[in-house]
């Protein structure tokens, strides 16, 4: 079963590994993060609902979250991102509104962006967090295939 995002791959060559073996580029890894899809194969569908991750990619098994607290670096992410948002809305509002500040609105405005812009990044930092988990322990035996992935701790996790 092919998809799409198999074409982010280079194509296998006579004497190197095909499809099911090759280690994606850390730029793929991310760009696959960064739309939502499995950073190992690239598959979709890595949600159960808006607030739910899956365990495991429903494709090739990849552990999602490795290990309790491993929601931290996806929450620092979609902290970061929301305050990159705010502090560009914060610049723009002020170099359009100066000298005549209107705090109230720009109150509301930053009430609204610190409540809703975590909530709409939220996934995105889920799977990105999980791209630059799977790049830093890639290297790891335990990512070669879904049996020793099953077999170890972290990544691969016991079930």
């Amino acid at each position: 079963m092919s998809s799409p995002w198999d074409d982010l791959e280079p194509s296998a060559t006579p004497g190197h590994p095909g499809p099911e073996h090759r280690t994606p580029s850390g730029f793929t890894v991310f760009l696959r993060g960064a739309t939502k899809r499995c950073p190992r194969c690239g598959a979709g569908k890595l949600f159960k609902s808006w607030f739910k991750i899956r365990e495991r990619c429903p494709r090739c098994g990849l552990r999602l979250e490795r290990e309790e607290g491993g929601f931290l670096g996806a929450m620092t992410l979609n902290y970061l991102f929301t305050a990159v948002v705010w502090l560009v809305v914060l610049v723009v509002w002020l170099a359009m509104d100066l000298p005549d500040l209107h705090v109230p609105a720009l109150t509301i405005t930053s009430i609204a962006i610190a409540a809703l812009v975590p909530l709409l990044f939220w996934q995105f930092s889920k799977t990105i967090w999980a791209s630059v988990d799977f790049l830093i322990y890639r290297t790891s035996p335990d990512y070669g295939s879904r049996e020793a992935a099953d077999r170890s701790s972290g990544n691969g996790g016991r079930h």
